[in-house]
């Protein structure tokens, strides 16, 4: 085999290598944009069932009065969660909301630190999945780090 079809070999390789990485994300970007078109199917029939329940009151009476301003298109919930409508009622929510995540974030670090079997499995998903993450980084820098052949 003379060099020349050698360094063809490698590089075809390294196609190879490259095609199977890039195979791979969009294998991954279509699962996460199902996911996410599942999980938008999924909150838009929940803010369905959370207006019902705002309009009926049974949520509190900001959440009533945030409601009715939504219906009449004078905010969104987007607004409330980003800050841009800052009414009395928009502010009780996220400060509400700010306190029932801080309250979730202590019992999920409760939880991984825990010594329950549940816990455990979580940890090893997830340092599998650091693992993996690794693995296809220094995958994609051998292939950045190999020169390629100059064919004349």
């Amino acid at each position: 085999m003379s060099e020349a079809d050698r360094m063809i070999a490698q590089v075809r390789a390294m196609l190879g290598e490259i095609q199977s990485i890039s195979e791979d994300i969009q294998k991954e970007t279509r699962e996460a944009i199902k996911e996410h078109q599942d999980y938008l199917s999924k909150a838009e029939e929940g803010d369905e069932e959370r207006a019902k329940k705002a309009r009926a009151g049974e949520l509190g009476p900001d959440w009533q009065k945030i409601q009715r301003r939504i219906d009449l298109g004078e905010t969104s919930p987007g607004a409330i969660a980003l800050g841009a409508d800052d009414s009395t009622a928009a502010q009780n929510l996220r400060r509400t909301a700010a306190e029932h995540t801080e309250a979730i974030a202590e019992y999920q670090r409760e939880q991984l630190d825990s010594d329950a079997d549940s816990a455990q499995d979580l940890q090893v998903a997830y340092g599998a999945a650091q693992a993996h993450l690794r693995e296809i980084r220094e995958q994609v820098a051998r292939i950045q780090a190999r020169p390629l052949p100059t064919l004349d």
